[in-house]
């Protein structure tokens, strides 16, 4: 294929909008790669931090793992021949080589972000065998499981600032037009399996058309489109080094961290850089096919198996839920709990079926809305909040937090930008459930004729907007005192110990309980933020058959 007909073939497929990442459109001048004040590639590597609670890394102090002050603290220095003689004896099909740009990543690798590369080798035993197993029957270059580091630090929930998800990075036409499925439950370009594929299918269409594994690469960031305009102001050349300086700024680093990246993991041991070894590796782990919906919460209780970790291992699902509505779905856990769940799978189904949607005909007062998931029995009510951001977080896991949007939370306080910085604080409207007053019966009376005639004196006194939910905190308490906490489903209110394991935070043990929640925790405990050591008891009170 001449060159006219490759540049033509390139700008019909920059047709179909193939914006694999957040690439800038700045093309127009030679320059040498700096340091930006947002980079990519940092980002990622620092959205690791939000991972260590659910794949529960060991500790994480400073650079150095095993013994402070011991060998592995030694950051090593080598020459640039060195450098150069160990990347040339790297033996790929991929041209790799070794310059100043690409220096300045092995330096971000395996110094300056040291902590976060030993996280990476820690997960690479994880998501590496999957990824080998797909490029070697694509025929393609093992290397390529390297640029999954480059897009995404191997966090297989990561966002970038433009909405580019998952492991691969794809944003959402993109998954679309490759086939990942997207809907309210499921997001396939996390699914480390299924968006591999999808990679592999753009990496051999482009190489169809460059015969160049460096522009492949490097179309993978920008498009093709913005690969065929360097070739044309660089006047025809097609080596990555000559056209570099035509690329958009965030791709001309994008190809040396590529490189970088698969020198650092080549020669980890060299630069004293050792796996923090998750708690779950790819041979510890196996899938089950599922033909019901199944509730995580539920899998949690029965398999005794942390929330955060089962959504970890299943990254695919967007909610703590797996509909089955379109044939069997896949769920991933320890092979230790395979067998567990196959004794347990009836019940696990039974307790996972939603229950049914109640006919609701009457209007809710001010700003509650009936909760159909309950039967009617609660209230959702909309309450303001504050959110004081923690490392690591981004906007798109507090919207998650407070089951609100992240646009939503954008707008609220005028942000420019889904950047953020720690410590700041973000207003944020949240959903809360508040019981329904319970109506008593003439057969079985749930209060007495005094605290009946308490509530009505109250609730004269107050806005009718708050009537439901105050009526209801005032009957559970008279229950409580009369009825040793018993409430009008037959449950009852009891007290439980949690000991806290390495990786637990007050968010994830509330998610493990119900009717428990995160402030409830530190009034009973007496915590004043949400810093807890490993080995403390707490305790929680949790609801429970009677």
């Amino acid at each position: 294929m001449n060159m006219n007909k490759t540049l033509l073939a390139v700008s019909l497929l920059s047709l179909l909008t193939f914006s694999l990442s957040h690439a800038q459109e700045e093309t127009t001048t030679p320059a040498a790669i700096v340091q930006q004040e947002y980079d990519p590639i940092v980002s990622m590597l620092d959205s690791l931090v939000t991972l260590n609670n659910v794949v529960r890394f060991n500790s994480l102090e400073g650079n150095c793992f095993d013994n402070v002050g011991g060998p592995n603290c030694v950051i090593p220095t080598f020459s640039e021949e060195a450098y150069n003689s160990r990347i040339a004896q790297i033996n790929s099909p991929i041209p790799l080589s070794y310059n100043r740009y690409v220096k300045d990543y092995i330096s971000l690798y395996a110094d300056k972000r040291r902590a976060m590369t030993q996280r990476i080798m820690g997960l690479s035993n994880f998501y590496f065998p999957m990824y080998e197993e797909i490029l070697d029957r694509e025929g393609l270059p093992l290397e390529f499981k390297y640029l999954s580091v480059v897009e995404s630090a191997l966090n297989p929930v990561a966002v970038s600032r433009v909405g580019a998800t998952g492991l691969w990075q794809f944003m959402y036409n993109t998954g679309l037009m490759y086939n990942l499925k997207i809907n309210s439950y499921t997001d396939e370009r996390r699914d480390p399996v299924q968006a591999t594929q999808a990679a592999c299918h753009y990496f051999k269409e482009m190489y169809a058309i460059y015969h160049d594994w460096l522009l492949v690469i490097a179309s993978y960031n920008c498009g093709p489109g913005n690969v065929n305009r360097a070739i044309k102001r660089s006047g025809g050349k097609t080596n990555f080094w000559e056209i570099m300086p035509y690329l958009p700024k965030e791709t001309r680093g994008y190809v040396p961290a590529f490189i970088a990246v698969t020198y650092v993991m080549t020669y980890a041991k060299e630069h004293n850089l050792a796996p923090v070894t998750p708690a779950y590796s790819y041979f510890q782990v196996d899938k089950i096919e599922l033909t019901r919906p199944v509730n995580f919460n539920t899998l949690s209780k029965q398999l005794g198996l942390p929330l955060d970790v089962i959504a970890y291992l299943n990254p695919i699902y967007k909610r703590p839920y797996i509909s089955a509505k379109e044939g069997a779905s896949t769920l991933r856990l320890p092979t230790n709990k395979i067998a567990q769940f196959i004794s347990l799978e009836e019940s696990i189904y039974a307790e996972s079926a939603p229950a049914p949607i109640p006919v609701f005909t009457g209007k809710m007062p001010g700003n509650l809305t009936a909760d159909a998931g309950n039967s009617g029995n609660y209230t959702k009510k909309k309450v303001k909040k504050i959110h004081v951001v923690k490392r690591g977080e981004t906007l798109y896991e507090i919207a998650d937090i407070y089951d609100a949007s992240a646009s939503s939370i954008k707008k609220t306080n005028h942000l420019r930008s889904t950047s953020l910085k720690k410590g700041q604080k973000l207003t944020v409207y949240a959903w809360v459930k508040v019981k329904n007053p319970v109506k008593p019966t003439p057969q079985e009376p749930l209060v007495n004729k005094d605290s009946a005639t308490a509530l009505t004196e109250t609730a004269n006194n107050k806005d009718r907007d708050t009537i439901a939910a105050d009526s209801s905190q005032e009957l559970i308490k008279s229950l409580n005192s009369k009825n040793g906490s018993a409430n009008n489903e037959g449950q009852r209110q009891k007290f439980v110990y949690h000991v806290v394991a390495p990786g637990d935070t007050l968010w994830n043990i509330a998610k493990r309980y119900d009717g428990v929640t995160v402030e409830q925790i530190k009034d009973i405990n007496n915590l004043h933020n949400s810093a807890i050591k490993v080995g403390t008891k707490l305790k929680l009170m949790v609801v429970g058959n009677g």
